[in-house]
């Protein structure tokens, strides 16, 4: 056997072994042997390697993590001491191959390695819960996407629900978590809301599980119902808040003031229909109109007072675009205008109409 007489040639030359010499001419015959002697050279294999690991040079254990990474047999110790080595190009090759690490060796790892190392284990094949549990709790958004991406690995429905919540801003983590074939109903539910417009519109192609794009369908019509009613729900306060001041349950002032702070235009048309005893097309078109003569005539008629006048200006300031002039000259023409005054000439306007 060519590494046996390596050996007995290193032994008999009487000069200094050479470590990484050593290990690559114990690993020629770890590899070369087989059967029931396999086991037994596996140990002393481990105990010589072990015995001077540190003081191996880096290309030394990295050839070594080449040549053992995926043997079944590689004693466990040297798996766990390559696995965690400093350098990611040697342990990544143990944390993604090697089939000798047990869960807790790849737990212990996640919890204690830094983060590129903790990419690399997120890419091998055949994760346990325990170990993608630990990965997602420590890893940034480049390691969960890789974890999230490795189809093999298993997920809890704790860690689904830990990457639903991390992917609102992050679009490819997203769309990692659409393929996923496992991905439980109520995280999906809760991913819903976060998917962008992009994977929106290629669900139908990503989806991994089954009933997802039912799902997103479903969780649609829900939105817009929920909408709808919130909508409904808004109507009803603006009703209620018109009809109170109407029967004198709450000041003009007050509710004006809300509707013009709050950008309801046609809500605040209403209010001055009502209360005004005018058209609703009419007072929609003062408000919302350029010409703030006739609002203002209207607003001082109804007792409005400058305070919640200002206020409305503001909200036709933003949507008419009006200079800072135009609204100062809107509230001094306000200020100028007596309710008295606004009465007689509406009064007047309205005769001549007749």
């Amino acid at each position: 056997m060519q590494a046996l007489d390596r050996l007995t040639a290193m032994a008999r030359s009487g000069d200094e072994v050479d470590r990484n010499v050593l290990v690559d001419v114990l690993t020629d015959l770890f590899l070369a042997v087989e059967g029931a002697k396999a086991e037994e050279l596996a140990q002393v294999f481990g105990s010589v390697v072990l015995s001077f690991f540190s003081r191996l040079e880096d290309s030394a254990r990295l050839s070594l993590a080449n040549r053992v990474s995926d043997h079944k047999l590689l004693p466990r110790d040297v798996a766990i001491r390559l696995a965690d080595d400093d350098l990611l190009e040697i342990a990544a090759l143990i944390l993604q191959n090697s089939p000798v690490l047990e869960t807790d060796d790849l737990v212990a790892l996640a919890e204690r390695k830094e983060q590129p190392h903790l990419k690399a284990l997120a890419e091998r094949k055949g994760l346990s819960a325990p170990v993608t549990d630990v990965i997602v709790r420590r890893g940034t958004n480049d390691v969960l996407r890789a974890v999230t991406g490795n189809r093999t690995a298993s997920l809890s429905v704790d860690s689904f629900d830990a990457l639903v919540a991390k992917s609102r801003k992050d679009e490819e983590l997203q769309e990692a978590l659409v393929r996923r074939h496992d991905l439980p109903p109520d995280p999906a539910k809760r991913l819903i809301p976060f998917l962008s417009r992009q994977i929106r519109g290629r669900l139908e192609s990503i989806a991994g599980h089954p009933g997802l794009l039912q799902l997103l369908t479903q969780c649609m019509a829900d939105e817009v119902k929920s909408q709808l009613r919130e909508m409904g729900s808004a109507q009803a306060q603006t009703e209620s808040a018109i009809a109170a001041v109407v029967e004198g349950k709450a000041p003009l002032d007050e509710v004006a003031t809300f509707f013009a702070k709050n950008d309801k235009p046609v809500d605040l048309a209403l209010l001055f229909s009502r209360v005004g005893n005018v058209s609703e097309t009419v007072t929609t078109r003062l408000v919302l109109k350029g010409d703030d003569g006739p609002l203002i005539l209207l607003c001082r008629a109804l007792e409005l007072s400058p305070e919640a006048f200002a206020h409305i200006v503001r909200m036709r300031s933003r949507r008419l675009r009006m200079t800072g002039q135009q609204a100062q000259d809107s509230l001094a023409q306000y200020a100028e205008m007596s309710p008295e005054r606004a009465r007689e000439i509406l009064s007047g306007g309205r005769k001549a109409a007749e």
